[in-house]
């Protein structure tokens, strides 16, 4: 029998499902656009070339949040190329991501990946880089900043407690992963050093 608490997780990640899909559709016909605007002869101007490198970034943050908030349903697999273009740099990323998936991988997985990477540069507000590593049956998140900025109440989440203040929009990734631990049974730990981080998903 689903659980209230379960109903409400499944209505979140439909949400972000939807949101995603229906913001995904303008961006795609802007980019078709482009493309016809440069078939024309009409591309290769700066301002052409800005609006081309917006939208590249915008499409890869929705596919991002697609995956991190939406809905994976079972048996859903995200492939390897997927994740390389997801992990690419784009503008207003801080951290440089080092994840050689490789083979396909399980949506479900990958969207905890997402979600610990986001908490990871949450940690990292200066930027830095992080490395995913598979690691048994789950998976390591490596982080070198310079400067790491952990609130231990919003880490906290990770235990059970809820943080102090409540969670801002921007610290949402916290709570929805610590939901998709719950739900898999395999706990987030992060341990905290000079200039590193070690997240455990």
């Amino acid at each position: 029998m689903t659980t209230p608490d379960e109903t409400e997780a499944d209505l979140v990640a439909l949400v972000g499902s939807r949101m995603a899909h229906d913001l995904a559709n303008p961006l795609g016909a802007i980019a078709n656009g482009l493309e016809l605007l440069e078939l024309t002869g009409l591309g290769g101007s700066p301002e052409f070339d800005l609006i081309a490198a917006s939208v590249d970034n915008a499409n890869r943050k929705i596919k991002w949040f697609r995956l991190a908030f939406g809905a994976a349903a079972p048996g859903q697999t995200v492939s390897g190329a997927e994740i390389a273009d997801l992990i690419a740099p784009v503008d207003g990323r801080r951290l440089a991501i080092d994840w050689a998936a490789g083979a396909d991988l399980p949506r479900a997985e990958v969207k905890k990946i997402l979600l610990g990477l986001m908490c990871a540069e949450s940690a990292a507000p200066f930027g830095g880089s992080a490395r995913v590593i598979a690691d048994g049956t789950g998976w390591r998140i490596e982080v070198i900043a310079e400067r790491l900025a952990a609130d231990p109440g919003l880490w906290a989440v990770f235990s059970g407690a809820a943080p102090a203040e409540g969670l801002a929009a921007g610290q949402v990734h916290f709570a929805l992963l610590a939901r998709e631990a719950a739900r898999t049974g395999r706990p987030v730990s992060a341990e905290f050093a000079a200039g590193a981080m070690l997240m455990r998903l």
